[in-house]
């Protein structure tokens, strides 16, 4: 940085005037003679450090007095004199500051708007587990045990879904949220479809790894209703786990009729979006899932940052990938989750 060079500068006409003082002395100069020539360049000396560090510094703290106790235009606060240390890094930190509060201010309205979105489909749980588990309950008495298992399923699913414990859950319950989805779809649709989870043993400890919740299952409804629905038999959904040195990649794949190049462009490009507004389904044709793609994107970005989300492949024929990547193992907000959970608990 030029400033602190300038100090570096200082620091080595010092060094060089006490060297050249004791040669001087050595060689035999007389000493009133010495003393004026170091008197000379000391004097200088301080003139460049007053103009070119002091003076820079006392302003650099009335820059920073005025950003304390001012409220200031964005124009306003790029003007600054020239020399002065340390503003553009200065600047530059509180454009990283403001962008990491905008960041998460919007995860905290996301959330929320996420939220009020379950809770419009939210009449009196309680009213609905009851009455599931008292279904159950007689399908047990009748031995209807193959109906017992799609309620308890089915309960399961809806607990989930419109739980309030916190955004971040384990991978291991999003995938046991997915099974019990599966198994309700497996009887809807008589068996036509089934499920696979890939990971290698090495990957394992993903299971215990902390995304954010409901960034699967949407993925998988959309496989079916978008990709499998027409397939009479063999509709199989796969989910593959992949861990890197910095990266969890979640891909969830189907082997149905795929999309053409414009429609996959064009959902890439809703996904990519800037708008920031939940997408409720109404507008996509996407079943009313209440939590679409461009909805899992954004809020994994805002989450963990931009080179993090959603991508979808596709071929017509032979199915659709959908790549989810997150940092590997996020251990961020784990105390507050899971003090939250207890909260709930």
């Amino acid at each position: 940085m030029r400033f602190v060079k300038k100090l570096e500068k200082v620091i080595l006409a010092e060094s060089v005037l006490c060297i050249l003082t004791l040669t001087l002395i050595f060689v035999g100069w007389h000493f009133d003679a010495v003393v004026f020539f170091i008197l000379i360049i000391q004097i200088m000396i301080l003139i460049y450090t007053v103009t070119a560090i002091v003076h820079p510094l006392k302003e650099f703290a009335r820059i920073l007095d005025y950003l304390c106790e001012t409220e200031f235009e964005e124009e306003e606060l790029r003007i600054a004199p020239l020399g002065i240390p340390f503003v553009k890094q200065t600047y530059r930190l509180m454009d990283r500051y403001a962008a990491y509060k905008t960041r998460k201010d919007n995860v905290q309205i996301l959330n929320k708007q996420t939220e009020l979105t379950a809770l419009q489909s939210q009449i009196n749980p309680h009213f609905l587990y009851n009455t599931l588990e008292t279904i159950r309950g007689q399908a047990l008495i009748d031995d209807n045990i193959e109906i017992a298992k799609m309620v308890e399923a089915l309960s399961a699913f809806f607990r989930y879904s419109i739980s309030r414990k916190g955004n971040l859950v384990t991978l291991r319950d999003e995938l046991v949220n997915i099974e019990n989805y599966m198994l309700i779809q497996r009887y809807r649709f008589n068996n036509r479809f089934s499920l696979e989870v890939i990971v290698d043993e090495e990957d394992e400890q993903a299971y215990d790894f902390l995304i954010p919740r409901l960034i699967i299952q949407p993925v998988v409804e959309n496989a079916i209703f978008h990709g499998l629905e027409e397939k009479l038999e063999g509709g199989k959904v796969t989910i593959e786990i992949i861990v890197t040195d910095q990266n969890l990649i979640l891909t969830i794949s189907d082997n149905g009729k795929g999309m053409d190049s414009d429609k996959l462009k064009e959902l890439n490009f809703r996904i990519q979006s800037d708008d920031m507004e939940l997408d409720d389904g109404k507008n996509h044709n996407t079943r009313n899932t209440g939590i679409a793609f461009p909805n899992i994107h954004k809020r994994i970005q805002l989450l963990f940052g931009d080179e993090y989300g959603v991508n979808v492949y596709s071929t017509v024929g032979q199915g659709t990938d959908v790549e989810i990547t997150i940092p590997v193992d996020y251990k961020n907000d784990r105390e507050k989750d899971n003090e939250e959970r207890t909260a709930e608990n």
